[in-house]
């Protein structure tokens, strides 16, 4: 389909879609927090003349810190706009600053702008990180960086174990989000489409773009995780909530946070079964798994590859006892000698099979189809952006990364309060650095 030149009824249509889907992104991150408020169209004027000069069209104020955030959004980039922003906010900002109050100011536009703006947007943006040039803007960004530069900061004050649940959850909702919101849908099948505006467009088309490759146009798309439960698809959420055994027993969670099932026009399906996750920092290790280790070695027993040395009835019986000997005693500090040296000597020629089995939950007897998760999105903490990992990848990683307890890549213990029950295993992610954005917040 051809481009369509924007006529001025577009330009002026596609600048209140940007205002008010930057509202509603503003609106749902900030619900949960009753400190923080939102105001649009704030007005603002120097003492003794036009007290309505400056126009703030998103201000948030948290009051517990006597800082404003303003934020300025606009579909498209263009020179002569930003520098009548750039005046904007440094006039708003004095103002604030005599009446005691601290300030940031962004400038935000949507995720599918153009490929041209997004080009300036990131010029603008190193200028800003460069010091440059003048500049009154504290960040020059898209709305999904913004999304997580905001989730950042809410709950930059909450204790870390409480912080970790809840951006975790917000990093399942996000993905659960983008592939819920219709109107990526209709920006998949119509990349031309001026007038759509998405704040998570870039998230869906990445995950589109790496899992689907073949995907043509979509009729339908539907995603879920264990926290939409309370709809007609209530079954679905349940199975993303907890995995139960033959007597309908809880043993642990599903390996898929987010469950996404889409249709195209040729009605060819797609499951995407995503495990999310969300480190605590760039370098940080994140729990991959917890259970018991006699159901890890029925596992193994009944999925053992056809060339391993485990194949060996004496072998297995060794690994077995050592590995409960761990479970047993918790660390390797307190295990028997003798399996200590075992798994340190042998285990790693499992660590394809336990890469499946503890990111993936592949051979787990106990999770079903929906439940086996398929492809890895991991988000960084520091900026928000996001990785979309197959199982190839991931298993070509670990196997390359430094390795941790016994050979294998994972640093193994035991859940809190189930010492001598259950074990644990923690894994590293490949974590690509870029820049930043914490300082801006």
């Amino acid at each position: 389909m051809a481009k369509r030149e924007a006529n001025n009824t577009d330009k002026v249509m596609s600048g209140r879609q940007t205002k008010n889907t930057l509202t509603k992104l503003i609106q749902q991150t900030i619900s949960s927090f009753p400190d923080i408020h939102f105001k649009e169209n704030v007005k603002y004027g120097e003492k003794g003349k036009d007290p309505k000069q400056f126009n703030i069209t998103h201000q948030i104020e948290f009051t517990d810190q006597n800082l404003y955030w303003l934020i300025d959004t606009t579909s498209s980039y263009k020179l002569d706009r930003v520098k009548g922003k750039q005046f904007l906010m440094e006039h708003t900002k004095k103002i604030l600053l005599d009446r005691g109050i601290d300030s940031l100011a962004y400038f935000v536009v949507p995720d599918n702008c153009t490929s041209e703006t997004l080009k300036m947007i990131e010029k603008f943006n190193q200028h800003i990180d460069a010091k440059d040039k003048v500049n009154f803007f504290d960040g020059a960004i898209t709305m999904s960086q913004f999304s997580n530069l905001l989730e950042q900061k809410v709950t930059n004050s909450i204790e870390q174990g409480k912080r970790s649940n809840i951006l975790g959850e917000y990093s399942e909702k996000k993905l659960m989000d983008a592939f819920n919101n219709p109107n990526n849908i209709k920006l998949w099948n119509n990349p031309h489409d001026y007038l759509t505006k998405s704040p998570d467009y870039s998230l869906f088309e990445a995950v589109l773009n790496k899992l689907c490759l073949n995907i043509s146009q979509i009729t339908e798309c539907k995603a879920y995780t264990g926290n939409t439960r309370g709809s007609k698809d209530d079954s679905i959420s349940k199975e993303l909530t907890t995995v139960r055994d033959a007597d309908n027993k809880a043993c642990g969670k599903p390996k898929t946070d987010v469950l996404i099932i889409i249709k195209d026009d040729t009605n060819q399906l797609f499951q995407l079964a995503i495990s999310v996750k969300l480190p605590s920092n760039i370098k940080g290790k994140v729990t991959i798994h917890q259970g018991h280790m006699e159901q890890l070695m029925n596992d193994l027993h009944s999925s053992l590859p056809k060339n391993s040395i485990f194949q060996d009835k004496n072998m297995f019986s060794q690994l077995k006892k050592a590995l409960l000997n761990f479970q047993a005693e918790g660390s390797l500090k307190n295990m028997d000698t003798d399996s200590k040296e075992f798994l340190n000597t042998y285990l790693s020629n499992l660590n394809q099979w336990l890469i499946d089995y503890f990111v993936f939950g592949i051979n787990n007897s106990l999770l079903n189809d929906h439940q086996i998760a398929n492809a890895l999105l991991i988000f960084n903490p520091e900026t928000g952006t996001y990785q979309v990992e197959t199982v190839s990848e991931v298993e070509r990683y670990m196997l390359h990364t430094k390795m941790a307890t016994f050979g294998t890549p994972f640093s193994w213990t035991y859940p809190s309060g189930k010492r001598g029950r259950e074990f644990q295993v923690k894994g590293p992610f490949n974590l690509v650095h870029t820049s930043s954005l914490q300082s801006k917040i």
